[in-house]
């Protein structure tokens, strides 16, 4: 996906100041050291396997996702193997893109110790309370859910778009049709999250999905209108 460097950014802005890109790679190497640092995603599941549900966290080991909001990446990386052995259940917590965030922060005089370590998707990590109090970290991600999240991002989109009640019934025809997902090919680009101290899969943005979906129900409308030769309504 192509990213705008247009000057009018704010991204493209502070790449104008002079420095800003060695000040960049600068905190990027820094970051990079401090995670290598830090002991491994398997260690830290294996540290907390048994402790998790003791503060109402369920996590099962075959099913590798963000404590907290319960993030997956799509289920790649669930293990079916019903014989598969501990060794290879920690393999795939190492691999699966979590990330290592300090229950009591650094800035906080936090450890980097197993027990003030915990697995969260990149967006819960860039979420989560900073606070000396564990409690406030664990009450607080007690009460993620990735999929609520999603719902509330299409909602926020539906009301960038402006979209009324009415019009959200139709949209919600429209997104669960087959020649919407027809016409829709070849019409977006799977967007890569500007994180870059963690990987995480591209994704249709809610803002792609329910824009395409707007303007395939105008261009219908205006189709139809134009069949029963009606002018074109305005929006």
């Amino acid at each position: 996906m192509i990213i705008s460097t247009s000057g009018t950014t704010p991204t493209a802005k502070l790449r104008m100041v002079s420095g800003f890109p060695l000040a960049f790679g600068v905190l990027a190497m820094a970051m990079s050291q401090f995670s290598e640092n830090l002991p491994s995603k398997a260690q830290i599941y294996d540290y907390w396997k048994h402790r998790l549900s003791r503060l109402y966290f369920h996590v099962e080991p075959r099913k590798p996702r963000c404590w907290a909001c319960g993030f997956n990446y799509g289920a790649r990386y669930d293990i079916k193997r019903p014989d598969a052995g501990w060794d290879e259940i920690l393999q795939r917590w190492n691999r699966i893109p979590l990330q290592r965030c300090h229950i009591i922060p650094r800035s906080l005089n936090g450890s980097d110790s197993l027990s003030n370590l915990f697995l969260l998707c990149r967006e819960c990590h860039d979420l989560t309370p900073n606070t000396s109090i564990p409690e406030v970290f664990f009450r607080w991600g007690r009460t993620q859910n990735w999929e609520l999240r999603e719902d509330a991002k299409l909602r926020d989109a539906m009301r960038a778009f402006r979209i009324d009640t009415d019009s959200l019934r139709q949209l919600d025809q429209v997104l669960n049709s087959s020649e919407f997902r027809y016409w829709m090919s070849g019409k977006f680009g799977l967007h890569r999250p500007q994180s870059n101290y963690a990987p995480i899969s591209s994704r249709l943005t809610p803002a792609t999905l329910v824009g395409l979906a707007l303007h395939y129900h105008r261009e219908l409308g205006c189709a139809s209108r134009r069949s029963r030769g009606a002018p074109a309504s305005k929006h």
